[in-house]
């Protein structure tokens, strides 16, 4: 089967683009000391011509999506793992180092891309999540070897892009030889893109899929305290403002999306007057202290480990909510707010299981704090059922290593 190239349009603003992502290589590369970076932009990697499974995760949280695949396929074959973020490839670096080779994806430029395809030996590739790459998965498809999408999904705003940038992509999403989505409503999406139902395939969510429990990560903080996860602004100010009224006796932990933040997090908290120490700085907590921002990275799970209650950012701004799965795999007890279109199916079976509660604002958001910290057996109760609602769902796995060892054999 013939497949079209990307559109002109998208070649032009690759190439248009080009000297700026060249740039911003060769800035990250100079500033973090690592200049592997710069060249594995290029698409220039040390070259080994085993036969090998590609495997492609943009950042932190599709590495955690994809490590139980490579645990599992590591064992029979070599695995090149690609990421796209800066903290996705250190955290894949961490994680993964023993079980795969570890860099970082090409320019999505036409000659960059192609020389990276040809210059590896791939017999599978699998992209996690959204990351559709048109010229680099067309480079990939010349090939013609098979090409999935796991734990596929579309989000918001790819949904509504402009109707030119909507064509690049749902001719991208041709190239695929099934997209592996995580549930009814991902199906709906991805076929209103032009993807064939029977190229489709509902395989459950993998975020379900977590090795790990509260007891494998270290206590952070000695101190008892509730923690603010993965906040966008405003809600460092909402959040921060609603636990002074508070009076809470807990420490409050605001966990940022982005730490790079962290500056302008603590000049828009100083008007509260608030005792504040910041992680970055490595500032002590004392018994006086209110507020501790937690802006460093890799830290999250041991956070949201020990935490009391772990509300859940971006929920309270209109961002769509954040994985609500990994909390409840460490048996948080977890608050979410009303933004919650990308994680819709995730909260709805929570909320089935009375696993999760689900506010409409900060005003609600206060008052089901100051409950669930003077009934202690409701926090033990939701922090069960989410412990068991993750159970439930642990053969999702082995319908991705299906489809995956069906084109492996």
């Amino acid at each position: 089967m013939q497949f079209k190239p990307p559109a002109l349009t998208y070649r032009l603003l690759s190439t248009a683009l080009l000297p700026f992502w060249l740039v911003h290589a060769f800035i990250h590369s100079f500033k973090t000391h690592n200049f592997k970076y710069f060249w594995q932009r290029l698409g220039i990697h040390q070259i080994d011509r085993t036969p090998k499974l590609w495997i492609h995760a943009s950042s932190v949280g599709e590495v955690e999506v994809i490590k139980p695949i490579v645990n599992q396929l590591t064992q029979d074959h070599k695995i090149l793992v690609t990421t796209f973020t800066a903290t996705g490839y250190q955290h894949a670096l961490t994680s993964m180092y023993d079980e795969a080779e570890i860099a970082v994806i090409p320019i999505d430029w036409w000659l960059i891309s192609r020389h990276f395809i040809r210059s590896q030996k791939i017999k599978l590739a699998l992209i996690a999540e959204t990351e559709l790459w048109p010229e680099i998965l067309y480079q990939y498809k010349v090939t013609e070897k098979p090409l999935l999408q796991i734990n596929a999904r579309l989000t918001t705003k790819t949904l509504h892009q402009r109707a030119w940038m909507r064509r690049i992509l749902e001719n991208t999403l041709t190239y695929f030889d099934h997209v592996l989505t995580r549930n009814e409503q991902d199906v709906r999406d991805f076929h209103s893109m032009g993807v064939a139902h029977n190229n489709i395939h509902l395989c459950g969510n993998l975020k379900f899929i977590q090795t790990e429990g509260a007891d494998d990560y270290p206590r952070l903080i000695d101190r008892p305290y509730l923690l603010f996860a993965s906040t966008h602004e405003p809600e460092e100010f909402l959040f921060a403002q609603m636990a002074k009224s508070l009076q809470l006796s807990q420490l409050v932990v605001i966990a940022p999306r982005h730490p790079t933040r962290a500056t302008q997090i603590m000049s828009t908290l100083k008007p509260l007057n608030l005792n504040m120490s910041q992680r970055s700085k490595h500032e002590n907590i004392t018994d006086k202290t209110q507020i501790y921002l937690a802006d460093t990275l890799g830290e999250l799970k041991a956070l949201l480990a020990h935490a009391e209650i772990v509300i859940m950012g971006g929920s309270f701004a209109d961002c769509g909510g954040h994985n609500v799965l990994e909390p409840a795999n460490l048996g948080a007890v977890i608050i979410t707010g009303p933004s919650d279109q990308d994680i819709a199916a995730e909260v709805a079976l929570l909320l089935e299981k009375d696993a999760i509660i689900q506010v409409n604002d900060s005003n609600e958001l206060k008052q089901t704090i100051q409950d669930l910290m003077s009934k202690k057996s409701r926090m033990r109760q939701l922090s069960s059922n989410a412990r068991t609602v993750v159970r439930e769902q642990r053969h999702v796995l082995d319908r991705y290593l299906n489809i995956i060892q069906g084109y492996l054999s």
